[in-house]
């Protein structure tokens, strides 16, 4: 059965559990809270966003919530807010996992993943975006990159068995290459490289032999990879906005707090 929380509710304070290097560039972070019993059980893939403590902070400070929305603690400092997917979550044992990639750049989220120890304290949402993340669809096409390969894995392990599609992701080394549960019918290409190799990645993807009908795109990852592969799909395959999902995470070349500022000016106008 699935559980239910209130759409409009304060975040959670959750802390670190244990944590497990699933490759050499991604860290599975679980969290453990009580609140969490309460947790939407249905939410593999599904965006949340996590709070996190300023310098010195044992734990963020978070709002509670009124019928006029957030309500702030006078001296409360506000937490850094960054967007991730949710890996997998276990109400039944108040746990949630979310992965990081492991970036060579620093910030906020990746630096607080690198130091992480069990008993550390950060804040989450509620789940957010498409319900459900891939609706139902003839045929899967799915393109991601290290930064969107927790998501990718959430929402493959959880497709019926007699799904079928296709995933390209691009890794940065072999070690990074995942066994992915997947229906039998489902087919992945991986693309091992730097960003350097995400031509190499839209190439491929552009030249699938795709059903002519009853197609979803599924494309989430680094700003030119989603950019490029939806104006494709927009312009070239006649794609509708509602066989589409395209989300970019994050821009070569420019750090996660200043990517962090430009990424809604990005989404509105990723069609042009």
């Amino acid at each position: 059965m699935t559980t239910k929380a209130p759409r409009n509710r304060a975040p959670y304070l959750i802390e670190v559990a244990k944590l497990c290097d699933i490759t050499p560039h991604l860290r599975r972070i679980t969290f453990s809270a009580p609140d969490l019993h309460d947790y939407p059980s249905e939410s593999a893939a599904a965006h949340i966003k996590v709070f996190l403590p300023r310098e010195g902070q044992a734990q963020p400070d978070l709002p509670t919530l009124s019928e006029n929305g957030p309500v702030w603690p006078a001296d409360a400092v506000h937490p850094l807010i960054r967007t991730y997917s949710i890996r997998a979550v276990r109400p039944e044992l108040g746990e949630i996992d979310i992965e990081f990639a492991l970036h060579d750049h620093s910030g906020p989220a990746v630096d607080f993943a690198r130091k992480a120890k069990p008993g550390d304290k950060i804040g989450i949402s509620n789940p957010g975006g498409p319900k459900p993340m891939l609706p139902s669809a003839d045929f899967y096409c799915l393109a991601g990159d290290p930064s969107s390969l927790p998501a990718i894995a959430a929402l493959l392990e959880n497709l019926p068995p007699h799904h079928k599609g296709h995933a390209f992701i691009r890794v940065d080394t072999p070690a990074d290459v995942l066994d992915l549960q997947r229906p039998i019918g489902f087919e992945l290409s991986w693309v091992i490289g730097s960003t350097a190799k995400t031509a190499e990645l839209i190439a491929q993807f552009c030249s699938l032999a795709l059903p002519e009908n009853g197609t979803y795109f599924w494309l989430a990852g680094e700003d030119r990879l989603v950019v490029e592969l939806r104006r494709y799909l927009r312009r070239e395959r006649q794609c509708e906005r509602n066989q589409l999902y395209a989300v970019p995470y994050w821009r070569e070349g420019e750090n996660e707090e200043g990517y962090h500022n430009k990424r809604h000016e990005i989404m509105d106008n990723i069609d042009s």
